[in-house]
């Protein structure tokens, strides 16, 4: 008897603290959601220069629901992210009414064909843009590939201020590169930045003897083609054909 005396006990206690943690739950929920609380401000943090106010205004109108504890960042965050220039963002609550958004942007350095721009990491991504940025044409999926040369081949071209307008890369893995100055450049897939230096180290000579260049063959093992502007190709060095 004093068992079922004892078993009828705690079962009580259990059965009043039960009441009491759903009690505290329904204040909590009905404090979170229906107290006032609301975000008065978002602050944008970072580096930025394609975000404006109007673009946060129309997040804060349409995403930003609810108050301080009930704030959905899931979708918030993506709002954000759908913008085009933002290829990241973080969120935080700021005690009593502040939200911080975190953003990183696109850093461009090129366009994509006709249709897109590519960051440095070389993604694409959907942006309007008015500088005056090179061409990438490649087949799909050589995006970053393309992006990782370019920045390695604009690198040794930079010691004869040579800058890059076009890069293409064939289906062969061919590199046609198209300088501001309209030269045209052309090595194979094997020994790219060798070749490339090698051509850059003897690019004052050659134009001492051309004066101007139209093309430049690199596909060669030990040397290269020149072919002056109108004119027709003049062999330097190596006297083997091309590595295709």
């Amino acid at each position: 008897m004093l068992n079922n005396y004892l078993k009828i006990y705690w079962l009580g206690n259990l059965v009043f603290l039960l009441n009491i943690i759903l009690i505290l739950f329904l204040i909590s929920y009905q404090f979170m959601h229906f107290a006032k609380f609301p975000i008065r401000e978002i602050k944008v943090v970072g580096q930025y220069q394609h975000l404006d106010e109007d673009q946060v205004s129309m997040i804060s109108d349409r995403f930003v629901k609810g108050n301080f504890f009930s704030l959905d960042l899931y979708s918030t965050k993506e709002a954000f992210t759908k913008l085009p220039w933002i290829r990241n963002v973080s969120l935080k609550r700021v005690w009593p009414d502040r939200l911080e958004v975190f953003v990183e942007e696109h850093q461009v350095i090129g366009r994509w064909g006709a249709i897109a721009l590519v960051n440095e990491n070389g993604e694409i991504f959907h942006g309007a843009s008015d500088e005056d940025l090179p061409l990438f044409f490649g087949p799909e999926g050589t995006e970053n590939y393309i992006a990782l040369e370019y920045k390695k081949m604009q690198s040794i071209l930079d010691k004869k201020q040579l800058k890059i307008a076009q890069v293409s890369l064939s289906s062969r893995y061919t590199w046609d590169i198209r300088t501001t100055n309209n030269m045209k450049i052309i090595l194979s897939k094997d020994n790219v930045e060798e070749s490339l230096s090698r051509f850059i180290a003897q690019y004052d000579n050659i134009l001492a003897s051309v004066k101007r260049i139209g093309s430049a063959d690199l596909r060669y093992p030990n040397g290269f083609a020149i072919k002056k502007s109108t004119e027709p190709i003049q062999k330097i060095d190596s006297g083997e054909r091309p590595l295709i």
